[in-house]
């Protein structure tokens, strides 16, 4: 089974705006007629791969196979497999706790990356919105994703999950 990954309202305005900020940056670079925009530069020697690296990164949908789930991302697609998760449930923002990221993105393009939360403890967060927040825990890791349709999502995975042990 496919669950869209959509983005959620807070994420749209905050992708779009870094993306419209970084073409009107690029286009003062381009008709800067003194050639002294060193400021522009460094702006878009920083914003330009943050964005390529966000959107390649991103969750484009979640999707339940034989083996386990898979995070399909444009690069790098993860897979957590059956054998390794232990507990599987549906969670809100607010059952994280105070979340900080460690090595992530906030906004642009989702939120991903790996986050440290006050409840759960470090964790990796591959969703595109904060609401049908999805909380897989393996063996080794814990991850949040977020499914379109996270109670369907829970409980077909648990159906897997029980059925194969």
């Amino acid at each position: 089974m496919r669950y869209a990954a959509t983005l959620d309202g807070n994420s749209k305005i905050i992708t779009n705006l870094t993306i419209i900020i970084t073409l009107i940056i690029l286009c003062r670079q381009i008709t800067d007629v003194n050639q002294e925009a060193v400021k522009t530069s460094v702006l878009l020697f920083l914003l330009i791969p943050a964005i390529l690296v966000a959107a390649c990164l991103s969750p484009r949908y979640y999707k339940i196979t034989a083996e386990g789930v898979v995070i399909k991302r444009p690069l790098f697609p993860i897979t957590i497999l059956f054998d390794d998760i232990v507990r599987l449930r549906s969670i809100t923002e607010e059952e994280l706790g105070t979340s900080s990221r460690m090595l992530g993105i906030g906004g642009i393009f989702g939120y991903l990356g790996t986050y440290r939360s006050a409840e759960i403890g470090k964790y990796q967060r591959w969703c595109t919105n904060r609401e049908n927040l999805v909380l897989i825990e393996s063996r080794s890791r814990k991850w949040v994703i977020s499914p379109s349709a996270a109670e369907d999502f829970v409980k077909t995975m648990n159906g897997i999950i029980n059925t194969a042990k």
